[in-house]
């Protein structure tokens, strides 16, 4: 009794997704049928033909209008840089750099990276020891990385107060 109603549950099952699907197929290719049909090229070509003026209310021009003189273009022109300016755009500039990791510690990086991604392919393939010691070599190389990135942001921090100090004393002559 349970296998016999097991068969005809998986039948019922199966005819009611072949019925979907053969429905969801009509419904598609009914509303392909009712989307409009893109004009053909020889259509094209004569709309192209025609194009000639423009309109304007319910009147046509079967000519175009004759470009008006456009009134000169006035150069845009930047205003002055002041000292105070230059002296900003340099400053902006320079934290621009400081944010940036060099380009040392950014290979450096990359190359951990890598070399974890290489690691995670081969999980299968290797020991859980082998895996996991190579684990703990990546992990102690991020941290080192980490330490001289650590490093690095504190000297760029220190050289900002001692600069922001020198900029107060300038000031304050």
């Amino acid at each position: 009794m349970n296998r016999t109603t097991l068969i005809i549950a998986i039948g019922i099952i199966i005819a009611a997704c072949t019925g979907i699907y053969f429905w969801s197929e009509w419904q598609k290719q009914e509303f392909d049928a009712s989307l409009p049909k893109p004009p053909t090229d020889e259509q094209q070509q004569s709309a192209d033909d025609t194009a000639g003026g423009p309109w304007h209310g319910d009147e046509w021009h079967a000519e175009p209008h004759v470009a008006d003189e456009a009134p000169p273009v006035q150069p845009v022109t930047r205003p002055a840089e002041t000292d105070e300016m230059e002296a900003a755009r340099q400053r902006v500039e320079a934290l621009k750099l400081q944010l940036l990791p060099p380009s040392e510690l950014e290979l450096e990086h990359e190359a951990i990276m890598a070399d974890l991604d290489a690691l995670i392919e081969q999980e299968g393939t290797l020991s859980p020891a082998k895996f996991q010691k190579g684990i703990n070599d990546i992990l102690d190389r991020q941290r080192a990385w980490v330490k001289k990135f650590s490093e690095r942001a504190e000297r760029h921090a220190a050289t900002r107060e001692m600069e922001a100090e020198q900029q107060a004393d300038r000031e304050s002559q």
